[in-house]
């Protein structure tokens, strides 16, 4: 047997060689530190889409879409009133169409005219009968904060100026196309007795009245859903600290 020994020792890994479980390792590090990031609550404000247009142009978009939802329901309204008789006491009722537009008016406060002069009793006059009622007063007002919750929470307005203009001009093209479609819009119930000069019509008010009152109706409402879309962004702005005062 040798007097000299050697000793052989297990050499452990080359310190350059990687392990295949650390790249795994780092990658679940990584993950676990995004998923913490985004359980604070929720996407937070800078991660939200949004859409990069003209500011003009998304209002204008708006106020058109809003009112061809409004008119929509209208019709829809429209539509099942008939189907369900609400004209049967009167000879020619009115159109569908006719009478979406009359009820879309008259849901914003717009006046019903009989011959330029408000239908007294509305509501028990069989001409006026289901133009206005709690279900038609409330499709503006949810058609509107939506609209204006929406525009400013998913379009990039960055001043104060791009936020005026995409509610000015969200609020004018939904006033024009009311004008448009108070305009367009009446009904005769006695057609036969028009060709003597007599027929009584049946339209809304295109007067001043008519303009403030729908410029009222979609202002007020639009502004309340930007303010609620606007709220979170405020308080990021300006944090408000909680200070305990000593008893």
């Amino acid at each position: 047997m040798s007097s000299n020994r050697r000793f052989e020792y297990d050499k452990g890994p080359r310190p350059d060689a990687e392990q295949p479980g650390d790249e795994n390792e780092r990658d679940a590090d990584e993950g676990e530190g995004d998923g913490n990031e985004n359980n604070g609550g929720g996407p937070t404000d800078s991660n939200r889409r949004v859409a990069a247009v003209e500011p003009w142009l998304a209002g204008l978009v708006s106020g058109v879409s809003a009112f061809a939802v409004v008119f929509a329901a209208a019709y829809q309204l429209a539509a099942t009133m008939t189907a369900t008789g609400g004209f049967a006491g009167v000879e020619d009722g009115p159109s569908r169409w006719v009478l979406a537009g009359l009820a879309s008016l008259a849901s914003h406060g717009v006046p019903i005219e009989l011959d330029g002069e408000p239908i007294e009793g509305g509501f028990g006059s069989p001409y006026t009968a289901g133009l206005a009622s709690d279900v038609t007063a409330l499709i503006p007002v949810a058609v509107l904060l939506v609209t204006g919750y929406l525009l400013v929470r998913y379009v990039s307005l960055e001043t104060s100026r791009d936020g005026a203009l995409a509610l000015g001009s969200l609020v004018t093209s939904y006033v024009v196309l009311a004008v448009g479609l108070s305009m367009i819009t009446s009904w005769s119930p006695n057609e036969e007795a028009g060709a003597n000069g007599e027929a009584e019509t049946i339209a809304a008010a295109t007067d001043l009245s008519m303009v403030v009152s729908v410029t009222g109706t979609a202002l007020v409402f639009v502004l309340v859903g930007a303010a609620v879309a606007a709220l979170p962004r405020l308080l990021e702005l300006a944090p408000v600290e909680l200070v305990d005062r000593p008893n």
